[in-house]
């Protein structure tokens, strides 16, 4: 596998063949103690019990767009808090919140800079679309978002490992996800096999052990796919979680956070995007200054939510399948409108 180091790249190479990107969390200043913190502050919210006002207060949506803002629980498979603005963050998660989240976003920031190199493209071509998101929203939502995942563990008596979040893309640029224990496996485009990418074997050396026992992996979006022109292949990923007797039986649970970098609205001409590593948009791909949240919408209609409850992502699937004869992939996230 190539070497990790983000800003070498022969690592974007591999991000961009493969969607993927194991990373030490111990080589980006200040990121482990932040999401350290933020784990132990996540681990007690979700402990709180289901009458509390920290979770009535933020209980989200139903429906498709339950996995958008907000707590929500899917029994016997994960409880998701979602946020996207301090004034609707619970009060347990804030501080900690806000550290990681700026860190991160700066930290994302550099690497579509790094990208916009790879494509041969002007260093600040994606700037107007990651600029507003990198700081901790104070009141104004933007599309960039925080998910935290506590992931049910099957019971030990079961036959094996249990798939708690099926296959998907997520919708955006780039996605972090980091965890506590293995669990996140991506679907390697080559030989179609899964890899569990936070085994310790598909890390950079020592990374667990530097990183505080923590893993990180960067995954490339549905937006980053289609500005690129497929040159970034977005990373099809699943969630699979294996008995509580396999890890540690104090411990029935699967913690992991995700940072989801989502294009800002903005003024899009795809033109901006073109270089000879692009290539030229075709007349049914140009964008002639759009928002980008059109092309967003776009990308969120030809796709699913995985974080949605059973009944309700069953629904979409069919609705989908039915529209493109069978097949297809879900995303993390969708919003109401676009379910039809």
């Amino acid at each position: 596998m190539a070497q990790r180091q983000v800003s070498d790249d022969h690592a974007l190479q591999f991000l961009a063949s493969e969607g993927y990107l194991p990373l030490a969390l111990s080589d980006h200043p200040g990121m482990v103690e932040a999401y350290t913190q933020l784990f132990a502050q996540t681990s007690k919210f979700f402990n709180l019990p289901p009458d509390s006002p920290e979770k009535t207060n933020h209980q989200a949506a139903s429906g498709a767009a339950a996995s958008e803002e907000g707590y929500s629980q899917i029994p016997h498979e994960k409880c998701i808090m979602t946020v996207k603005t301090s004034t609707h963050c619970p009060s347990t998660l804030r501080p900690e919140l806000h550290t990681a989240w700026d860190l991160t976003g700066a930290f994302l920031a550099s690497i579509t800079t790094a990208i916009a190199h790879t494509l041969s493209l002007d260093p600040a071509v994606f700037s107007p679309f990651v600029a507003p998101c990198t700081a901790f929203p104070p009141t104004e939502r933007t599309p960039t978002l925080v998910r935290m995942f506590r992931y049910d563990r099957p019971a030990a008596a079961t036959a094996g490992p249990r798939v708690n979040a099926e296959k998907h893309k997520d919708l955006g640029l780039l996605s972090l996800v980091v965890g506590r224990s293995p669990g996140l496996q991506a679907l390697d485009p080559s030989s179609n096999a899964w890899v569990s990418v936070e085994d310790e074997a598909n890390l950079p050396p020592g990374a667990v052990a530097r990183s505080g026992g923590l893993t990180a992996t960067l995954l490339a979006g549905e937006t980053l796919a289609f500005l690129s022109r497929g040159v970034y292949r977005a990373g099809v990923h699943r969630v699979v979680c294996a008995p509580s007797a396999e890890n540690n039986a104090a411990d029935p649970y699967r913690f992991s956070i995700v940072y989801t970098l989502r294009a800002a609205p903005a003024p899009l001409f795809t033109r901006d995007f073109e270089s000879g590593v692009v290539g030229a948009f075709g007349p049914g791909e140009r964008v002639e200054g759009e928002s980008s949240a059109v092309m967003f919408e776009r990308i969120m209609r030809t796709h699913w939510n995985v974080n949605a409850a059973p009944g309700v992502r069953e629904e979409q699937r069919r609705k989908f399948e039915g529209r493109n004869g069978g097949g297809g992939v879900g995303v993390e996230s969708r919003q109401e409108r676009a379910s039809g």
